[in-house]
């Protein structure tokens, strides 16, 4: 979410001052706004300002347009404004009137406020004193403005809150809407709201907690922004190891799959979320190690392990199986790759070993790839230029690189095998192949695939 706020001249509009707080975007709509003022431009300016855009980050109406929008109704007179300090003392003469959804407003609402839903307000107009001023609100701000020009249309003085009940929960120091597990509606006509997830014990209580003690204080904090996944899990559990159990662990993290990401590990691995909410562009969980549940003597254990087929020599299809195979690794699960056939060129050494080879062999292996280094895209490879064009994206957002990530999948016991079949057929020796490396047949595969849950072929 951005929050903007403008400052204006009453008697022209002309543009004084301008802020903006929030994880994204807040750069280019100053931008923009500093150059209005630097212009000499007024709010109604900002009405017609044509900003670029993309229906992936944004509506066509931007921000800055929507407060030229917000200024420009309240100088013309359209929609009069009032602010927080109005709606917490009314005068005698003033009713506050929530236009929200039941859902909404269950949630979280000013009190004192009477509650006609925008979707009945025409329905209800007989319900409302025409003899006192209505102070409208909703959650940011358009449907309060929606319900003034329905009641102004019908003779009643009003005034919409700027800002709605968000703006009025920062001034108050509340919590946020949608706390209580409602999911707040957007009200910018940009973006559908994300749910935010609701805290959960994952299915069990915490440890030595009666119903209202107080959470159990973080230990340690772990900052995990700018990791791109299954960074931040990685990090997770490696930290979580190092605790004892009841202790407690802050995460953070950038990464936006984390908030669902965090919930599935916990209940995975059996460890207690406390709470996982938003902040200031980055995920804040904070987890609870747990004992590792008693099974029942008369239940069968769930199996935790997991095979992955690795046939490919893509770049982008060896990403996805190391990603998969640290992800499983860090749920706790036993994790086997088995390589054959043109997947054999990952775990090739980058450099080249002496080792005696027929012709046939020395030629196979000067055409396939030495090494994770220098795998190529399975599609729009574009003679190098469509891989080095991924790598760099992946450097520029701070993603593994897949040299890396094959290391943290060996550090977390993912056991690699290389098919010894596949090998004498391409004529790939045992020396050329990394530290770390089994050799094995099919039997020894199946044999892992009948144990585990989960079968992939990559």
């Amino acid at each position: 979410q951005l929050r903007l706020k403008i400052l204006f001249d009453p008697a022209d509009g002309k543009l004084r001052g301008a802020q903006a707080v929030g994880a994204d975007g807040v750069d280019k709509r100053i931008d923009v706004l500093a150059v209005a003022i630097r212009g000499s431009m007024t709010v109604y300016d900002l009405e017609h300002l044509e900003l670029s855009y993309a229906p992936p980050y944004g509506s066509a109406k931007d921000p800055v347009n929507q407060a030229g929008f917000v200024a420009a109704n309240a100088l013309r007179g359209d929609v009069a404004l009032c602010h927080v300090e109005h709606v917490m003392q009314p005068r005698p003469d003033q009713v506050v009137v929530d236009v929200r959804t039941p859902a909404e407003v269950q949630a979280g609402s000013i009190p004192g406020a009477r509650h006609v839903p925008l979707d009945e307000l025409r329905a209800r107009l007989s319900e409302l004193d025409r003899t006192k001023e209505h102070l409208v609100y909703c959650q940011v701000g358009l449907r309060g403005y929606l319900a003034c020009r329905i009641l102004s249309q019908r003779g009643f003085s009003c005034r919409n809150l700027s800002g709605g009940y968000t703006t009025y929960q920062m001034a108050v120091g509340g919590g946020r809407a949608g706390d209580t597990g409602a999911t707040p509606r957007d009200d910018s006509g940009s973006q559908p709201m994300r749910p935010e997830p609701t805290p959960t014990g994952c299915g069990a209580p915490l440890p030595g907690a009666a119903a209202g003690q107080a959470a159990p204080v973080p230990v340690r904090t772990v900052d995990a922004r700018g990791l791109q996944c299954p960074g931040p899990v990685l990090r997770l559990k490696e930290e979580l190891d190092r605790l004892r159990q009841g202790e407690a662990l802050e995460i953070l993290s950038s990464d936006v799959g984390f908030a669902s990401d965090v919930p599935a590990w916990c209940r995975s691995t059996g460890n207690l979320l406390v709470e996982v909410k938003p902040g200031n562009g980055h995920y804040k969980a904070i987890v609870v190690k747990a004992s590792p549940p008693t099974p029942q003597p008369d239940a069968r254990p769930a199996s935790k392990e997991k095979t992955i087929v690795v046939f490919s020599n893509d770049f982008d299809r060896m990403m996805a199986a190391f990603i998969i195979a640290n992800g499983a690794a860090a749920m706790g699960s036993r994790v086997t790759l088995f390589f054959t056939f043109w997947g054999l060129n990952v775990l090739r050494r980058p450099e080249a070993v002496p080792v005696e080879k027929t012709l046939v062999e020395r030629m196979f292996g000067w055409m396939m790839p030495r090494g994770a280094g220098r795998l190529t895209l399975s599609k729009m490879h574009m003679a190098g230029l469509g891989t080095a064009m991924i790598q760099g994206i992946m450097r520029e957002k701070k993603v593994s690189t897949l040299p890396e990530l094959i290391a943290s999948a060996r550090q977390a016991g993912v056991k690699l095998v290389a098919c010894a079949m596949s090998m004498d057929l391409m004529g790939i020796k045992r020396e050329e192949l990394i530290d770390g490396v089994e050799l094995g047949g099919v039997a020894m595969y199946l044999s892992h695939a009948e144990a585990g849950t989960v079968n992939l072929f990559i």
